[in-house]
């Protein structure tokens, strides 16, 4: 089974601390949301579900923080995401969007973060024309800063869209595009790079690309060695890709091993994560 990669899943940590004064009722917020967050990267969603809405109760209390409360509410979002709490992350990535646009302007660059994760909600939710929207609008307001990352994110859910269609070389230049800007600014271990060479790997691997599909696993298996846990699922997802690659390739005992293994993770990861 071919799985793709969502580079939401990955740590998307806003450097909230360098951009609002921390005053000492703001350091217990600190404390929430950061812990959520490094719960989050790590793969213990569960866990940094519940310390994210205790962060976001603590920025509730000040009406002057709606740019710390809509991060919260991103970040929350993505956890609801990974959980499969499709509902509940669309309304919170909708109060983040709502509040960003309102105390920023809709074309802050702030604003793109947040639409890269409805894009990424859609598309795992199979709604392409609402996800390829927020996509393009992410990319328009970024059109000056075409070396951010939130532009290789909206680069590779275009991409995935493409790929969906059977757009081979449209989906392509898109996933080479986001390499090449990750690679330009040194960003060799990012796990959203790790994800574009897993998601190119893939297209490769259906277009019968088999070596140049296998180069590319095996870069994103030594970027994630270095950004991301062992048993994290983006870790998994390269192993269904690499599984896939071997079956292929017609060496079906190393593709049925590799399979188990990220099946294994995979329930791991669920049972962790049980509430």
């Amino acid at each position: 089974m071919k799985r793709w990669g969502i580079a939401g899943w990955a740590i998307a940590t806003a450097l909230i601390a360098t951009c609002l004064p921390v005053s000492a009722e703001s350091n217990l917020w600190i404390s929430y949301y950061f812990a959520g967050e490094q719960n989050y990267a790590a793969g213990e969603h569960a866990d940094g579900d519940t310390l994210l809405r205790s962060a976001r109760a603590e920025a509730a209390r000040d009406p002057e923080s709606a740019y710390r409360l809509a991060n919260t509410l991103d970040a929350l979002g993505r956890t609801s995401m990974a959980l499969d709490q499709f509902e509940q992350a669309e309304q919170y990535f909708l109060c983040a969007l709502e509040l960003k646009e309102n105390a920023l302007g809709p074309n802050s660059r702030f604003v793109p973060p947040t639409l890269n994760n409805l894009g990424d909600l859609y598309l795992i939710m199979g709604d392409e024309a609402r996800a390829e929207c927020r996509y393009r609008r992410a990319l328009d307001i970024h059109e000056r800063d075409q070396w951010n990352v939130e532009v290789c994110r909206s680069l590779n859910g275009m991409a995935l869209i493409h790929a969906r269609r059977d757009e081979s070389v449209h989906a392509e230049e898109l996933l080479k595009r986001a390499i090449s800007i990750h690679e330009r600014h040194q960003r060799r271990w990012h796990p959203w790079l790790a994800t574009a060479r897993i998601n190119l790997g893939n297209l490769y691997t259906g277009l019968g690309r088999l070596d140049e599909a296998e180069e590319l696993f095996e870069m994103a298996a030594y970027a994630q060695s270095r950004s991301l846990e062992a048993r994290h699922p983006d870790v998994a997802l390269r192993l269904y890709a690499q599984a896939a690659l071997f079956a292929k390739i017609g060496d079906y005992a190393q593709a049925r091993e590799l399979d188990d293994r990220a099946e294994a993770m995979m329930a791991e990861f669920t049972r962790r994560n049980r509430r």
